[in-house]
C-alpha cells in the first residue's frame, strides 16, 4: 500500500463507524484498496459491522502494520491470533500489509510518508540498519524502561538490542534477526576453521585438488559486501566507528589493514576472480552445486542446500561460527533482521506497544521460528524443545548469535554503507591498494559524519 491507500482505508473505517457506509460498500472499498478478503472481513467485524447492520459501533482501535515482504504467511497468522485474543479483549485490531520485495522500496515509502508527517501506518517494520536514522529524524517513538523493563530485555539477544539503540535509548523492538554463517563441507574438512589462517590453509589444501574453489562469499558492490567485510574486521578486533563515540572514525587501523589485506588475498586464489560479482545466490549456487569447500552466507541457504531437488551436497555440510584473526579470540557474525517501531506521528502509540509487546512473547517468537523459519530474538527459542524438534538448525544458531554484532549504528548509515562498498570493492578488484582504500575511507567517512 502507498500512503494514499492507507488514507482511503482510514476514511472507510471512519465512515462505517459513523454509520455512513454499508457493510457491502466497506468490503468493496477495502478489497479495492488492497486488503485480502480475510483481512477486510476481520476489520469489518472489529469496526462493529455485521451482516445485520449498515454501520459499526466504533468498538475497536484500528492499527496499520506494514512489514518487509513475508511470503510464508507467518505475520498474517500472528496478526489474526492477536486480533482474536488480546485485540478482542482490549478493543484493538491490527490490519496487516506485507511490504515490497526490495528493502530500498520500503525505505522510500517510509521516507516519503514520514517526511510528510503522515500517520497512515502506525507500526513500522524497519531493517536493523535504520533505527538510528529514524530516531535522529524524529520519525519513531522511544521505547521506555517502563514499557519494556530491563529484566525482559535481558532475555533477548544483545546484538539486535544494540542495533536498535541510539543515544542510549531503544527506538525499536527487535523482532527477528539474521546472521552470517560459515558453511563447510564436512566430507572434505575434518573440522571447521576457527581462525582466518586456518580457513586459508584448509581452502588451499582442498582446492583445486579435491574441489573447484576453496571459499565463496559476497564480494559484489552492494550491502552484502559490507556485511562480509565487518565480519572479517570484527574478527580482527577492528571497528569502523568508535563504539563509545560513533562520531569518531576508526577504520584506518592495523586491524582493518589485516582484515582487508586478507580479503584481497582471497580473490583469484582460494576464491574465484568472479567472487567480486557474487551476491548471496550466486555464491549459494556454486556451493550447492558441489564446487566450493567453504561458503559465507545467511541461514536461508541451509534449507536450500539440504533440498535434494536442487542440491548436490545434501548431508555433506554443516555450519560454524565466523572465524577470527590477529589479536581476536572470537568470531562475530554481522547481524541482519527486522524490528518493530512506532510511527512518531501516530495518535495510537500505547495501542501500538500492546501489539509490539505481543510479538515479543514466547508464543509469537516460537511461531516465527516454526512456521516462518525466521531467526527470532528471544534467546530461549534456541533451546526450546518444540522448536528444535521441528527446526533442528536452531540448536546450532544460538551460540553463534550471542556473538553477533550490528553494522555501524549511525543516523548516517546509508552514506556510510555507500562509501564502504565503493572503496572495499575497488581494493578487491586491485584498482587501489589496501592503504589507499583505508585512507580514503577515513577521509570520506569523516566528511559524511560531519555533513
Amino acid at each position: 500500500m502507498i500512503p494514499e491507500q492507507f488514507s482511503a482505508l482510514d476514511e472507510a473505517i471512519t465512515r462505517i463507524r459513523n454509520g455512513r457506509l454499508s457493510r457491502r460498500s466497506f468490503l468493496e472499498r477495502t478489497l479495492a484498496i488492497g486488503l485480502s478478503s480475510g483481512a477486510a472481513v476481520s476489520l469489518l467485524e472489529a469496526c462493529g459491522g455485521n451482516s445485520n447492520s449498515s454501520g459499526g459501533n466504533g468498538a475497536a482501535t484500528n492499527l496499520i502494520w506494514i512489514s518487509e515482504q513475508d511470503q510464508s504467511g507467518t505475520y498474517q497468522m500472528l496478526v489474526d491470533t492477536f486480533n482474536k485474543t488480546i485485540g478482542q479483549q482490549k478493543g484493538l485490531h491490527v490490519t496487516y500489509q506485507s511490504g515490497p520485495a526490495k528493502t530500498d522500496d520500503l525505505l522510500t515509502q517510509y521516507t516519503n510518508m514520514l517526511r510528510a508527517r503522515n500517520a497512515s501506518v502506525d507500526v513500522l517494520s524497519i531493517d536493523i540498519i535504520y533505527p538510528a536514522q529514524f530516531a535522529a529524524s524524529q520519525w519513531t517513538v522511544a521505547i521506555s524502561d517502563t514499557q519494556w523493563p530491563a529484566a525482559e530485555r535481558a532475555k533477548f539477544l544483545p546484538g539486535p538490542i544494540k542495533g536498535c539503540t541510539y543515544q542510549n535509548q531503544l527506538w525499536a523492538a527487535p523482532l527477528r534477526t539474521d546472521l552470517g554463517l560459515l558453511y563447510y563441507r564436512k566430507d572434505l574438512l575434518p573440522n571447521p576453521p576457527k581462525t582466518w589462517d586456518e580457513l586459508n590453509s584448509l581452502a588451499t589444501a582442498t582446492a583445486p585438488s579435491k574441489i573447484k574453489y576453496g571459499y565463496v562469499w559476497q564480494g559484489a558492490q552492494y550491502e552484502g559486501l559490507v556485511c562480509d567485510f565487518v565480519e572479517v574486521l570484527y574478527g580482527y578486533n577492528g571497528t569502523i566507528l568508535d563504539p563509545n563515540d560513533p562520531s569518531k572514525v576508526t577504520i584506518n587501523s592495523p586491524e582493518a589493514r589485516q582484515a582487508l589485506t586478507r580479503m584481497v588475498s582471497w580473490v583469484g586464489t582460494i576464491s574465484p576472480e568472479a567472487v567480486t560479482t557474487y551476491q548471496e545466490d550466486p555464491a549459494r549456487q556454486v556451493w550447492q552445486n558441489g564446487n566450493a569447500a567453504l561458503m559465507r552466507n545467511w541461514p536461508y541457504a541451509y534449507a536450500l542446500s539440504s533440498d535434494p531437488k536442487q542440491s548436490q551436497i545434501v548431508g555433506k555440510f554443516d555450519i560454524s561460527a565466523m572465524p577470527y584473526g590477529g589479536s581476536g579470540t572470537v568470531g562475530h557474525s554481522a547481524i541482519g533482521g527486522w524490528n518493530l517501531a512506532i510511527n512518531a506521528f501516530s495518535k495510537k502509540a500505547d495501542a501500538c506497544w500492546e501489539f509490539i509487546h505481543y510479538m515479543l512473547q514466547d508464543d509469537a517468537q516460537k511461531q516465527l521460528a516454526i512456521k516462518g523459519t525466521f531467526t527470532p530474538t528471544l534467546q530461549s527459542i534456541y533451546t526450546d524443545n518444540d522448536v528444535l524438534a521441528k527446526q533442528p538448525l536452531f540448536g546450532k544458531l544460538g551460540p553463534i548469535l550471542k556473538n553477533g554484532l550490528p553494522r555501524p549504528v549511525s543516523p548516517k548509515y546509508s552514506d556510510i554503507s555507500d562509501i564502504l562498498q565503493r572503496y572495499i570493492h575497488q581494493a578487491l578488484k586491485k584498482q587501489i591498494s589496501v592503504d589507499t582504500a583505508l585512507s580514503s575511507l577515513e577521509t570520506e567517512l569523516k566528511k559524511a559524519l560531519a555533513s
